[in-house]
């Protein structure tokens, strides 16, 4: 499989959405290429011995979002990434402002400081 994903019941999250949160992951990152096939929504609800219909509600979303595009008959396949740098710096600050806000106070609620957060994002970054 392209991409794992670990579903952690104790975290508050629903499972489909932490099936999207893993594709859009693996998305980002690369380890799903644009145009690669994922895994059929039986197979994947198998694999993690779930109900199918949450993989469809988490595919779904997914095609919604615009990160997966479904062909009847062939499959579901990523899409390919947005270019980079068609948003200004300045617009892109606020997009990554937002997100680390909401890393931090996410962090926050395990009683995990800031500067955490953010060693703990290089160290993501070097291993990939």
């Amino acid at each position: 499989m392209p991409f794992d994903v670990e579903l952690d019941y104790d975290r508050g999250i629903p499972v489909y959405r932490q099936i999207y949160e893993a594709v859009a992951r693996a998305l980002a990152s690369g380890r799903l290429e644009a145009a690669e096939k994922l895994p059929t929504i039986h197979e994947l609800a198998g694999r993690l011995g779930i109900n199918p219909n949450t993989v469809v509600r988490a595919y779904k979303d997914l095609e919604r979002d615009g990160h997966i595009v479904s062909r009847r008959g062939k499959g579901t396949f990523a899409k390919d990434k947005p270019k980079s740098g068609a948003r200004s710096k300045s617009a892109q600050d606020k997009i990554l402002r937002g997100i680390y806000d909401r890393a931090v106070v996410e962090a926050a609620r395990h009683h995990i400081g800031p500067k955490q957060v953010v060693r703990f994002f290089r160290k993501a970054v070097e291993e990939e």
